[in-house]
């Protein structure tokens, strides 16, 4: 039997289960019937000791299994514990030392060498032997990263020390503005890092409301911003997190903007997809996105494209460009009926002014007014909806063309009162 390893080759292997853990909560070993029991034991260990202050251990009520959970006060993080996950990447002892050896060779900015003579110098300085393609592909590999910088001269490739941080005019300045956006800019692991390599740590600045999580799907995130500059068609393979067993599915498109919710901080990219049919519009989660492969296609309208996707989001609520449980219409339009005390409350109303999003707010008698907005998934506003739980005097849903209403949407309005049922019901409330 192998010994346990805490670093690993692919952060895939342990992303969901930190998300479990960090997300839900309390996840014990039989809440994971796709995965062995071996495996579960591994990625707990890992997570254990890449976060020990912030995991939590409790045992069930028959104290048969462990539950495992992360509990992070957001409010008092300096940096974000989860970008410990991107430290931990596997690697021999012959890989540590030609890291080092290669770099201490190219100490001096100045200094310039192939791979032939790089492969002569470890031997000359070190004793180190290896291979001229070992040596080649690993001086490559820094030169994608920015370790190295690459010219040629003549027939030759040479490579030579990278920038360095330090060498940056305004570093000082840099530094603080590292601090204050390492927390909440996407890829704020990147700041992390250089603060980190410098020793430095943000002691300024806090976030009140962050979503750490979100950061295990960087990788994602950096493949689509990469597919949205160039224009070029991605193929993802989407796998719903509840449903962790299945091999989910595949969808192309191309790439052409991301959006994050003020809400819950979770982030999404929108995909162009065409077809022999039709062309549409459509969100995909970035923490449900497991694998992204860029295909050599390009966008020759992408331009245009955006053009459609400004104006069709004109209509959206959220990120859905196409009704969930689809009507007669094309549209949806909500007509909400609330009751608010003019005197006492007039904030209810400033609240379906600030937060309707263009919608219109009408009073329509003494502390009664209504909300009237046209969008394309009705559905995505029942969150919103439901914090006025208690106020709402009527609510109604129409299908229509954008035009004329073509009749209720009956199914679309019970979901929302039955899943109102469900909650009286939970906390015992009796109507």
């Amino acid at each position: 039997m192998s010994d346990f390893q805490e670093l690993i080759k692919n952060i895939d292997k342990c992303r969901d289960y930190v998300r479990d853990f960090f997300v839900y909560g309390f996840k014990s070993r039989s809440d994971f019937p796709g995965k062995s029991a071996r495996t579960y034991d591994d990625e707990r260990r890992r997570i254990i000791s890449w976060l020990p202050e912030y995991v939590r251990e409790d045992y069930n009520e028959g104290g048969k299994s462990k539950n495992i959970s992360l509990q992070i006060d957001q409010k008092k993080l300096d940096t974000n514990p989860l970008f410990r996950v991107w430290q931990t990447k596997s690697f021999t002892d012959r890989d540590l030392s030609l890291h080092f050896f290669l770099l201490k060779l190219l100490e001096d900015g100045q200094a310039a060498y192939s791979a032939s003579e790089l492969t002569d110098l470890l031997m000359d300085e070190y004793g180190y032997e290896a291979d001229l393609q070992i040596v080649r592909r690993k001086c490559n590999e820094y030169a994608e990263e920015g370790l190295l910088t690459v010219k040629k001269e003549g027939k030759s490739v040479l490579y030579s020390r990278g920038i360095r941080y330090e060498e940056l005019p305004a570093t000082e300045e840099l530094s603080d503005l590292i601090r204050c956006f390492q927390m909440d800019m996407p890829l704020g692991v990147v700041g992390d890092t250089i603060l980190s390599a410098r020793f430095e740590k943000n002691e300024i600045f806090r976030v009140k409301h962050g979503f750490p999580t979100f950061t295990l799907e960087d990788e994602i995130l950096l493949a689509m911003l990469d597919a949205i500059q160039e224009s070029k068609k991605a193929e993802v393979r989407v796998q719903n997190n509840r449903h962790m067993e299945a091999e989910g599915q595949r969808k192309r498109g191309y790439p052409m903007q991301i959006f994050v919710s003020q809400r819950s901080g979770r982030r999404f990219v929108c995909l162009y997809m065409e077809s022999k049919r039709s062309a549409h519009f459509e969100c995909v989660r970035l923490d449900q996105i497991k694998e992204v492969m860029i295909l050599p296609d390009t966008d020759s309208n992408s331009a245009e494209h955006r053009q459609q996707l400004e104006a069709a989001r004109e209509s959206v609520w959220g990120v859905s460009f196409a009704p969930l449980i689809p009507g007669k219409g094309s549209m949806q339009k909500l007509i909400l009926t609330i009751h608010a005390d003019e005197r006492t409350e007039p904030y209810i109303v400033k609240r379906l002014q600030r937060e309707g999003e263009g919608g219109s707010v009408e009073r329509i008698a003494p502390d009664t007014f209504r909300f009237e907005k046209t969008v394309k998934d009705a559905m995505e506003m029942f969150p919103w909806i439901r914090s006025f739980t208690g106020r709402i005097a009527e609510m109604e849903i129409y299908d229509t063309d954008g035009e004329q209403l073509l009749g209720r949407n009956a199914r679309l309005e019970r979901i929302f009162f039955s899943d109102l049922e469900k909650m009286y019901q939970k906390y015992g409330i009796e109507i």
